[in-house]
């Protein structure tokens, strides 16, 4: 079984808690915000996004109303997701397909002027082949946001291999994977591109509460301000932006 399937059967083991997490955003989120707020300040005018892992479809569906004349194309490789995704998005400008984040194989080059993908590199096994998909299939100028977790203070990567207990998955053996990269890190993935590329830290500017035993972010004060914790796990949110 490969890692990308076992991430998938991890979702689909959890059938309640991936459909709310599919689900939720259509309230929109603090993260969501900090990335409308990151294309106002470009003025950015994209004709053709590209929303890659998508899930549930909640970040086309704001950015939307932020680009009423785009296109997007919506790809993901949870069929599941995909359906929720169309029925909240519908067919008008709206495209949706079944893809690997590590090959984009349907998805031609120097096809979006705005590609994000979000909150999915840090579940990935290699955050290398996906980032440079991402590049290929942007045009020269487009831009790349994708919210994940970094290690911004310190030249270390974390790889921790989590297992809820209060989930179905742990009892059939599945477990999720998060990851946070270096800056070093990134760099490295770019090495010999011709592109730019910046990481910006992300705190929420609300407090966020959760109370239960499992996976789940809430956030805890201290003089460094906000910390996101999720079962245990300190959630170091950031967003990379790279420009092609």
């Amino acid at each position: 079984m490969s890692k990308a399937n076992n991430y998938l059967n991890f979702l689909k083991a959890n059938t309640a808690e991936t459909l709310h997490y599919h689900t939720k955003s259509v309230v929109k989120t603090e993260q969501q915000k900090a990335l409308e707020a990151l294309l106002v300040e470009r003025g950015l005018q994209p004709a053709h996004v590209a929303d890659i892992a998508c899930g549930g479809g909640a970040l086309s569906y704001h950015l939307k109303a932020l680009y009423p004349t785009a296109h997007f194309t919506l790809c993901d490789l949870d069929t599941g997701a995909l359906e929720l995704a169309h029925k909240l998005n519908g067919d008008t400008d709206f495209t949706y397909a079944v893809e690997d984040l590590n090959t984009l194989a349907g998805l031609p080059d120097d096809s979006f002027d705005l590609v994000c993908c979000w909150q999915t590199l840090l579940v990935t096994t290699d955050p290398h082949a996906a980032v440079h998909q991402l590049i290929r299939i942007t045009k020269p100028g487009g831009r790349i946001f994708a919210s994940s977790l970094f290690n911004h203070q310190h030249d270390m990567d974390i790889r921790a291999e989590l297992f809820d207990h209060t989930r179905p998955s742990t009892a059939l053996g599945h477990s999720v994977h998060y990851n946070t990269y270096s800056l070093r890190t990134v760099a490295r993935w770019l090495e010999g591109l011709k592109v730019e590329h910046h990481v910006h830290p992300f705190t929420p500017n609300i407090d966020i509460v959760h109370d239960g035993k499992g996976l789940g972010t809430f956030t805890v004060n201290s003089d460094r301000g906000r910390l996101q914790i999720s079962g245990g796990v300190l959630m170091n949110w950031g967003i990379l932006e790279i420009v092609k």
